[in-house]
């Protein structure tokens, strides 16, 4: 069975005594249905919604329709009009939500591909920007770092006080003959994730903060077996981490 994309698109009443009706955008409802063929598609749309639709219509006969119906198939490859109906997570809140229903909801807040709602896509950008100028100031907190490769599920633990995207910029942009660069540079920049799995909090009674983030991290080392299975080298051991040291920005030339 192969998937088909329908949109039911309204008419829109001239403008006017003068003016033509037009197809209205957006339209009224999207969704996608399995079926055989083509033919096979707009009969099983025509089902669900108990009524015939035109697939085109002249202009001079659009007074005597409402609905415009137009159907098209969904390749397999075609990640756009698929994940607009695969579930995802809200980068803010977590709450499930799908595209789709965004795009037929009128009355819908956003349209965002990574927030369910306004709310939390201005709590998300209040947030970033509460960072940044930390970052900019010098005041971000260091954090323990993960970065895996989806395709092998291996991950690299890390650890810095700068900005964690610079951090990770300077993984792609300077690499080393570490084996974590060594597959970095061998794969698609779209088979790695980064995230912070840890912002560093140093107890009340800590004396060395170098060797408590160095503490952190050689726990997410060992708790992830990154050594053992991941792109670390060596579990860290003292208090300084070699990886915290700076790498040389890359010429922009």
């Amino acid at each position: 069975m192969a998937k088909f994309y329908y949109q039911i698109k309204g008419r829109r009443p001239a403008k006017g005594p003068y003016g033509e009706a037009e197809w209205a955008w957006p339209p009224v409802f999207s969704g996608m249905v399995e079926a055989t063929d083509r033919k096979a598609a707009k009969a099983t749309v025509e089902d669900q919604y108990e009524r015939k639709f035109p697939s085109r219509v002249l202009r001079k006969d659009m007074e005597a329709h409402e609905y415009l119906l137009h159907i098209q198939p969904i390749d397999e490859s075609d990640t756009y009009l698929l994940g607009r109906f695969e579930s995802r997570s809200c980068k803010e809140c977590g709450t499930a939500f799908r595209l789709i229903d965004k795009y037929n909801d009128p009355h819908t807040e956003t349209k965002s591909h990574d927030y369910c709602t306004e709310a939390c896509q201005t709590a998300a950008k209040f947030r970033d920007l509460s960072e940044f100028r930390l970052a900019s100031e010098g005041r971000s907190p260091p954090v323990i770092y993960q970065v895996r490769q989806k395709s092998s599920g291996r991950v690299y633990i890390g650890q810095t006080t700068q900005p964690f995207t610079l951090r990770w910029w300077q993984h792609l942009s300077n690499p080393t003959s570490c084996k974590f660069h060594a597959a970095l540079g061998g794969s698609d920049i779209t088979d790695w994730e980064f995230s912070v799995i840890e912002v560093i909090a140093y107890p009340d009674d800590c004396t060395n903060r170098a060797a408590y983030i160095t503490e952190r991290e050689s726990h997410w080392i060992r708790v992830l077996s990154s050594v053992e299975t991941g792109f670390n080298t060596v579990r860290p051991a003292g208090s300084i981490d070699p990886s915290q040291v700076l790498l040389p920005i890359a010429d922009p030339a």
